[in-house]
Parts: structure tokens; C-alpha cells; sequence
């Protein structure tokens, strides 16, 4: 092997290190156990599907080049990254809750997200999914402020209470 050849093996291998260690990092503002488990296994989940088809389109590029047959085409993502911001100068009290469940009747909902001001977070969330996004400036506040997404269509939300403290 030339130099150069190793360089870019070494250099190839540490950036894959890299992103293999920030997918698999979880928020801080997310404090319900059940909902950090679930991002987990969310960012592994996507993070190794996203590895394995960006191969397999390595593998059908070069098959095709010689044979001009494409035996690969990505799908539509099943899952996907959701930007929280709270602009907002006071800290958030934020639940997203949804009726599409994953896997042994458990919901996509992510439960007690605290968000600092003017601070934000991504979650991994289902593709296409509706949300229902509850949050709130004061922990025992009665209601709640409520926003209605759809995850297809959104990819960055901003939260801003309307409501005064108490």
C-alpha cells in the first residue's frame, strides 16, 4: 500500500469513528428515562440504515458502471431528525406525544423534554408521523400551549410561550 493510500484509510476510518459517536449521543434536556431509551435506539436504529444503503448505493454505482444495470434505489427514510427550539426567554416543559407506535405497543412519544431559553435540541422521530407537541413555562401550570405538526412537512420547530407566568 502507498502512503498516501494508508493516510486516507486512517483519515476515512477516524471520521466514521466520529459520526458514529455523535449519532449515538442523546440530548441532556430530555429527563424521562423511557424517552432517552428510545432515542437510543432510534439514532442506532437510523444510523445503521443510513450506513448499510449508502453502501449498497456504493455497490450498485460501481455495478452499474459496468454492467448498466442499478440493482439499488433508496427508499423514502422511515425516520428523520426534528429540530426543537425554544426561543422563548423562560425554560420549557415539552411532551410530544403521537398514536403511531414502534415495536411491543411502545408510542413514539418523547415525555419530559426540559428545555433551557433560547437553547434547542434534535430528536429522531418517524417520517410522515403526526405530532402533538404539549409545553409549558411553569411545571404546575393547569393547560398546557399546543402544537400540531406533521413530521414530513416539519423540520424545525420553534416554541415560544404565549402565556404569562403566574
Amino acid at each position: 500500500m502507498t502512503n498516501q493510500l494508508k493516510i486516507s484509510l486512517r483519515v476515512l476510518l477516524v471520521i466514521c469513528s466520529l459520526l458514529s459517536i455523535y449519532s449515538c449521543r442523546v440530548s441532556s434536556y430530555l429527563t424521562d428515562q423511557k424517552s432517552i431509551e428510545l432515542q437510543k435506539s432510534l439514532r442506532k436504529h437510523r444510523t445503521g440504515v443510513n450506513i448499510g444503503e449508502g453502501l449498497l448505493i456504493a455497490g450498485s454505482a460501481a455495478v452499474s458502471l459496468f454492467t448498466g444495470f442499478v440493482f439499488f434505489t433508496p427508499e423514502q427514510q422511515a425516520y428523520r431528525k426534528l429540530k426543537l427550539s425554544n426561543q422563548s426567554s423562560d425554560t420549557l416543559f415539552v411532551n410530544m406525544v403521537t398514536d403511531w407506535q414502534w415495536k411491543d405497543s411502545t408510542y413514539f412519544d418523547l415525555k419530559e423534554i426540559v428545555m433551557p431559553p433560547k437553547k434547542s435540541m434534535k430528536v429522531v422521530v418517524p417520517n410522515n408521523v403526526a405530532y402533538n407537541i404539549y409545553f409549558r413555562t411553569n411545571y404546575d401550570a393547569p393547560d398546557d400551549e399546543k402544537v400540531e405538526i406533521n413530521t414530513g412537512e416539519t423540520r424545525i420547530i420553534k416554541l415560544n410561550s404565549n402565556k404569562s407566568k403566574n
